[in-house]
């Protein structure tokens, strides 16, 4: 790319920068931004925001790569390629089936094919042995390996003992342990939120207390053990409840919901439509309403894209026997759009930024004179083409909208576009 680059027209969105909320132009050289306000100077490359937002680089804090070991359902360039597309920069990644990144060697082979890729994959680490919840992983290699945070993903955490000890030991490394609240013992064989539309649909359903359970007896582990609780998705507006409570009573808490949850509801899945079938599973309008609300209001930290590939043979499937899971890099951005008005993204972008960094003990970033470039711009106002997703995926969440538009990342020297 050329040296210098200038990005106009942008509203930026960066709390606590004397210019947030403000119509500016940012200006950057040789990878170190130079200028920022009003106006800049001349550059090589000049890109009109278009009234869309500027901040710091996204950061999503869970998704998964099926490579290696599955590389037919998404290639670690095409993960890359739909993640840039969804405006990340950084993506904590769960890569591997074939072995399981259980491995300081999974954690450094990953971090060497990521090289020069369009955006930085994070590696996380299984929490435990084969992601059985039976026996801690070798946790401590991985750190060392460089492993961001160590968790099973979207599994049950195995019982309340192993978490316990995942939880003492991976603060005594400073290294955040990622634990997703469900109880399988509720249920076996649950489909989607439990409730008319499961009865409905003849689907076994995932009650509520499936994951409030979890939730609480997280927090209680916490509290007893004094160290920081990372919860990884919710679905349930008990459980925004439960969070502010455990807040109130001084545990320190954080918590990322997928953007799915927030969008969708149990009422997709009428048709049976396999994509809407995720963990954490869909719940009712009201759940939704609770999820959208916390976000907006800052109960809930951070928001990530729960990006889960699956190929036809394990999604086109009865609905029963589907795998969990959606390919949403391909949709992320239209859905923003679609549930959030301009008044509303500055707080929502601002979870996609430092609440997901924080969320993962990472620097939050920021967009100041002297810094390395890693940001983010996007704008509603070109149609967004819904076949230029990147995604190799079957289970594409992916549709035609107008909402979509520039999507424009940059990090160090590397410069994407697309519109």
């Amino acid at each position: 790319m050329s040296s210098s680059v200038a990005i106009k027209n942008g509203i930026l969105v960066s709390p606590g920068h004397p210019l947030n909320g403000a119509l500016v132009s940012l200006k950057w050289s040789n990878g170190v931004i130079d200028e920022i306000g009003k106006e800049v100077g001349p550059a090589d490359i000049i890109i009109d925001a278009q009234g869309g937002f500027i901040s710091s680089g996204w950061c999503d804090v869970y998704s998964v790569l099926p490579d290696p070991g599955a590389e037919w359902k998404e290639r670690i360039d095409t993960f890359s390629h739909a993640a840039h597309l969804a405006g990340f920069t950084q993506s904590a990644v769960f890569a591997g089936v074939d072995p399981l990144p259980v491995k300081a060697s999974s954690i450094i082979s990953l971090k060497q094919r990521a090289k020069d890729l369009k955006v930085d994959l994070l590696p996380l680490g299984a929490a435990s042995e084969a992601r059985e919840g039976k026996e801690m992983a070798e946790v401590n290699d991985m750190f060392l390996a460089g492993a961001v945070a160590q968790t099973d993903g979207m599994v049950p955490h195995g019982s309340d003992s192993l978490r316990s000890k995942l939880l003492e030991y991976c603060h005594s490394l400073n290294i955040p342990y990622l634990t997703h609240p469900y109880n399988p013992k509720w249920v076996a064989g649950g489909q989607i939120n439990e409730g008319y539309i499961s009865v409905n649909l003849g689907l076994k359903g995932i009650p509520k207390a499936a994951e409030t359970t979890a939730l609480l007896a997280d927090i209680e582990l916490a509290k007893w053990l004094g160290v920081p609780l990372r919860v990884l998705g919710i679905s349930t507006k008990d459980s925004v409840e439960i969070i502010k409570n455990a807040r109130e009573q001084g545990v320190d808490i954080k918590v990322a919901v997928p953007l799915m949850n927030i969008c969708y509801t149990e009422a997709d899945i009428d048709n049976f439509d396999e994509r809407f079938k995720v963990m954490p599973p869909l719940r009712t309008n009201e759940d939704k309403d609770a999820l959208r609300s916390a976000v907006l209001n800052g109960d809930i930290n951070a928001i990530f894209s729960n990006h889960t590939p699956e190929d036809i043979e394990n999604k086109k499937l009865e609905f029963d026997y589907t795998a969990f899971g959606a390919a949403t890099y391909a949709g992320f951005i239209p859905q923003l759009f679609s549930e959030f008005n301009d008044e509303e993204l500055p707080q929502v972008i601002h979870a996609l930024t430092a609440g997901n960094r924080n969320f993962l003990d990472l620097e939050s970033g920021s967009l100041e004179i002297g810094n390395a470039v890693n940001l983010t711009v996007i704008s509603r106002n070109v149609p967004d083409n819904s076949s230029k997703n990147g995604s190799i995926a079957y289970n594409k969440l992916s549709f035609d909208s107008n909402a979509g538009g520039l999507v424009c990342t940059a990090r160090g020297l590397q410069l994407n576009m697309h519109s």
